[in-house]
């Protein structure tokens, strides 16, 4: 078989692959037998192209995905393993990477991952040391000959040159501007970092589907993009539609017509193949790279899909938009609607996000951030007033003979940052990037470049408090000032140095030792 970065390029063929979730438990057990029985059938299939395993789906603990991803690479076929941020730190992420590369296992999805759910005698805490920009940009610095400190000072060693293939993801299926807009922004931050194919997150609205291929070409991002097929069922449709699975949506006109077709003999099973085959003849019209198929536990569902593909193939598969297209109630669209084909019109934009009335945006304008943003432009922003002074100030306090001082100093810092923005003394201040909120405090994930796909009508999925995302509140601030002229993510990828944690921030930036120091340089 070719390999998959081959398969993805080439345009030889619309591709296919599946996704498969490993077992908890060892590997001969009775469940963990059935997946692999599943798997040596989907091998023989000579239409598939890769299987991809995730990688402690839902945030629950499971067998390491690398133990199926060499029993299918024995049985001559691509493998595509999950790599998240979850529940490991960045040390623990490489040398994974490093047994991935050195077994050959070369195909990532890179991802920040589900909050955990479960573990041993409790939840598991989320590790997030990295976020899945941060984790790209890793994985293609080892691309790259991965340079390590050497034993003597100001001496680099390089390491030898791994051969990853890596996936992002990103959302098109978002209900609100602030949320679909940061998923866009955030896919361009991704790609800029080394993202060389896309498997967006699930939905069932085409219009969205091809809206993101518009806004791809907008932005002149030409990497294959992967259609993701889900086959549902009545109680799966249910759950993803109260957003019980993150990134996962079904509307409430589909679920509606769901409820009716589970009153089949069949409870449904014939219209949930029928679907994921349009979605299928859908993708490939459009224009997508290919599609990836999940929701199944044999073989012959998943052949069954294949089958009914083949009964479409010679259909026109415009006259499946209206069943495809499935939005939300007043679900924001950048492009408006293409009323020949009923998808996006690539040559014009939403009204509504370019043409907006700038008081719907206050919402989250705060005096506290107004205050901020005066401050930075008086004393923190490298080209301000008063910088020069702070940067003389602090190197005076960080003399030896200045303990004292220097300590005082900080408590003062501790406590305006602790009272104005519920700090934790990272030491790599990120206030500055996020409109003046912590992603330390106020991101479950801490995410520093850019949301994670999981946010719901604009609320955190972790906290469950109906407590509003850090990136939908930063979007706000930020086109309330900008109006759309400056992206939050228009910066290489945060990652931050935790050697600089419980050290002043404000030492460090008017010191240039945070990751915001780049800027001085400009």
């Amino acid at each position: 078989m070719k390999p998959l970065k081959e398969l993805f390029t080439s345009n030889e063929k619309f591709v296919i692959g599946t996704e498969l979730v490993t077992t908890r438990g060892i590997i001969k057990q009775k469940n963990s037998q059935k997946l692999i029985q599943l798997t040596e059938d989907l091998c023989k299939d000579p239409l598939l192209d890769w299987i991809s395993f995730t990688d402690n789906a839902g945030g629950n603990p499971m067998l390491s995905n690398d133990n199926m991803g060499r029993k299918i690479k024995e049985l001559g076929m691509n493998a595509i393993l999950n790599i998240t941020c979850k529940d490991a730190n960045r040390n623990s992420l490489e040398s994974i990477a490093w047994k991935y590369a050195s077994e050959e296992l070369n195909n990532l999805l890179v991802l920040s991952g589900d909050y955990p759910i479960g573990g041993y005698k409790g939840i598991a805490e989320g590790v997030f040391d990295l976020d899945s920009v941060g984790l790209l940009q890793m994985l293609n610095e080892m691309n790259n000959g991965l340079k390590i400190k050497g034993r003597k000072p100001n001496t680099f060693i390089d390491l030898d040159k791994t051969n990853f293939f890596l996936g992002c993801t990103v959302s098109p299926f978002k209900n609100t501007e602030a949320e679909q807009m940061m998923q866009y922004e955030k896919l361009k931050l991704k790609v800029k970092t080394g993202a060389n194919f896309i498997i967006p997150q699930l939905g069932y609205d085409i219009r969205k589907s091809h809206e993101l291929l518009c806004f791809m070409k907008e932005n002149n991002i030409a990497i294959p993009v992967i259609g993701n097929i889900y086959r549902l069922t009545a109680g799966i449709a249910r759950m993803f539609n109260k957003g019980m699975f993150p990134g996962c949506v079904v509307s409430d006109a589909l679920l509606a017509r769901i409820d009716k077709e589970k009153k089949a003999e069949d409870k449904g099973k014939k219209y949930f193949t029928d679907l994921a085959a349009k979605q299928f003849i859908a993708f490939k019209g459009i224009g997508y790279t290919g599609a990836y198929i999940g929701g199944f536990d044999k073989y012959e569902d998943f052949a069954a899909i294949i089958e009914k593909t083949e009964e479409y193939k010679n259909e026109n598969w415009q006259d499946f938009i209206p069943e495809l297209t499935n939005p939300q109630p007043k679900e924001f669209y950048y492009y408006n609607l293409d009323k020949n084909t009923n998808l996006s019109d690539a040559n014009s934009i939403n009204e509504s996000y370019s043409n907006y009335k700038r008081k719907f945006f206050t919402k989250h304008v705060s005096c506290f951030y107004r205050f901020s943003r005066v401050m930075h432009s008086i004393a923190f922003d490298y080209k301000a007033p008063l910088f020069g002074f702070n940067k003389w100030r602090y190197k005076i306090l960080d003399k030896k003979g200045f303990t004292g001082l220097r300590k005082f100093a900080y408590f003062n810092e501790r406590m305006i940052k602790g009272a104005l923005y519920n700090c934790r003394e990272c030491g790599d201040c990120s206030l500055p990037d996020i409109t003046y909120l912590c992603p330390q405090s106020q991101c479950a994930k801490n995410e520093r470049n850019g949301p994670c796909g999981g946010s719901i009508n604009d609320k955190c999925e972790v906290t469950k408090t109906g407590k509003y995302c850090i990136w939908v509140k930063a979007y706000t601030r930020n086109k309330y000032y900008t109006r759309n002229k400056k992206s939050l993510l228009d910066h290489p990828p945060i990652i931050k140095n935790n050697d600089l944690k419980d050290t002043s921030g404000w030492a460090n930036c008017f010191l240039l030792r945070d990751h915001n120091a780049y800027k001085a340089k400009k």
